[in-house]
């Protein structure tokens, strides 16, 4: 398959800090809210460590390494997208088959784009912004903002990690550069 595109992740770009910025205040977030609590082995494990690492390597691939943080980026995305796909299976089974499968479409795309292989990266655009907007105005709005009884904000924490997740993969995409390869 031949290469099209070379990726670059700026972190000089407003949108790539503004990834990093999000990308860390979902941590903060998800730290603040779990340890705290007790919780079993494999609830720290997927609620916070892999989210957290994640992270992590997000956030040393934008901030410190830079020019060589295709592998980083990519394990990112794959720790996260194992993340979604275990957190799904507390979904109805419809509803879980097909959130796996948009993970591991996201996953490929992301990986290929990143890689080069596909022409554009605005198709990222579209997997990170459209379940952003669907877990905001659908989702959220009636397992959080309309509740009956009403959740305590506390309760809202885990989910606005995810959120702030998604959107620092969105800007992230936002601020790639692509350049033609020659």
């Amino acid at each position: 398959m031949k290469k099209y595109l070379r990726i670059s992740f700026p972190i000089s770009n407003k949108s790539s800090l503004v990834a990093c910025i999000l990308m860390f205040l979902s941590t903060l977030i998800r730290i603040i809210h779990f340890i705290p609590k007790e919780i079993d082995t494999f609830s720290f494990f997927v609620h916070l460590l892999m989210p957290v690492l994640a992270a992590f390597l997000f956030l040393l691939g934008m901030t410190v390494l830079r020019k060589n943080t295709l592998v980083l980026s990519i394990s990112s995305v794959f720790i996260g997208v194992v993340f979604f796909i275990i957190k799904a299976f507390s979904f109805t089974p419809i509803h879980q088959t097909l959130c796996t499968i948009l993970y591991l479409v996201v996953l490929t795309i992301y990986t290929l784009t990143v890689l080069g292989y596909l022409p554009d990266k605005r198709i990222l655009y579209l997997l990170f912004g459209l379940p952003l907007l669907y877990h905001i105005f659908v989702e959220d709005t009636q397992l959080y903002i309309f509740a009956d009884p009403p959740v305590p904000f506390w309760e809202w924490l885990p989910e606005i990690s995810v959120l702030l997740i998604v959107g620092a993969l969105l800007a992230h995409s936002i601020g790639m550069k692509q350049e033609k390869l020659k």
